[in-house]
């Protein structure tokens, strides 16, 4: 295994961040502000994944069953903290803004792998083809949609 190949073997879900947008919808689901926010940001995180996953099937690697399965306990876990305010912050706010922290943090982590393979992809065939700038310039504008909600749930969930 290359040292790229074990860069990518994190399960793509934890790479690209399915799971955060889920969790941090509101109630009212995208009737919100928030909702078609996160909404949108769902369908693109879901294409991200995708162009991963050609990624590492190019670069000739496979998803490692162990790790996979350790990421979705984890994500489990992450998710009973979150609902039981003994174990995570404490209000449904500060849970959603730790959502939205970990989403925000998903989201430049998958700008800055695009980044080394825009970066890697002219000295190796195997990465040609794919649009990683445009990629980048897409979680950048991810982050910048988020950053609104993001501080407008961190003044609700930090005042008083």
């Amino acid at each position: 295994m290359s040292g790229l190949d074990g860069y990518l073997e994190r399960p793509p879900r934890r790479r690209c961040g399915s799971d955060p947008p889920r969790r941090a919808m509101p109630r009212e689901g995208a009737q919100s502000e928030l909702g078609r926010v996160l909404q949108a940001l769902l369908v693109e995180i879901e294409e991200d994944r995708d162009v991963l996953q050609r990624v590492i099937k190019a670069l000739g690697g496979s998803a490692n069953p162990v790790k996979r399965a350790s990421a979705v306990g984890m994500e489990r876990l992450g998710s009973l903290r979150m609902a039981l305010p003994v174990l995570g912050p404490g209000s449904s706010e500060a849970a959603r803004l730790e959502e939205l922290e970990v989403l925000s943090l998903g989201i430049e982590g998958k700008r800055m792998l695009w980044n080394v393979l825009g970066t890697l992809a002219s000295s190796d065939g195997r990465l040609v083809g794919f649009d990683f700038a445009g990629l980048e310039l897409r979680a950048e504008s991810q982050r910048r949609r988020l950053e609104p909600s993001r501080l407008e749930l961190a003044a609700a969930a930090l005042a008083g």
